[in-house]
């Protein structure tokens, strides 16, 4: 018996246009960071458009800015953006060419996590 992809994933994952920053870690450095457009986000991972392939299995420095960060977290009173190291599962390009790239969270903050979660959770609120 089969399990679907969808049926695997342990975390909601949503639709998202968020902007996102990410710099390809290897030696030597070649460029600083770079941006994306996300595609889709979950507590797991995230996948976005970028203007340049990646090799599978890449590290990323992932930096994401939550909207109204401060707003929905006051108690935390973090301002910057949502940081993980990523490593790259899968790419291909879409139907417009462009490079889209999966990654998955290898190191991430447990609190920053919470807040893609609490993010997640508040975009399928209202999709309700």
């Amino acid at each position: 018996m089969s399990i679907s992809a969808q049926e695997r994933r342990k975390y909601s994952r949503v639709t998202s246009r968020l902007k996102l920053r990410y710099l390809v870690l290897q030696i030597p450095m070649k460029g600083g960071m770079k941006e994306g457009r996300i595609i889709d986000i979950s507590g797991g991972g995230v996948a976005f458009v970028a203007d340049t392939p990646v090799d599978k299995d890449d590290v990323l420095k992932i930096e994401i800015n939550i909207p109204d960060y401060h707003k929905a977290f006051p108690i935390r009173r973090i301002f910057g953006p949502v940081t993980s190291l990523a490593k790259v599962v899968r790419q291909w390009q879409n139907t417009n060419g462009e490079h889209c790239i999966a990654v998955k969270f290898v190191d991430i903050y447990s609190k920053h996590q919470e807040d893609i979660l609490e993010y997640v959770l508040r975009k399928l609120k209202r999709k309700k």
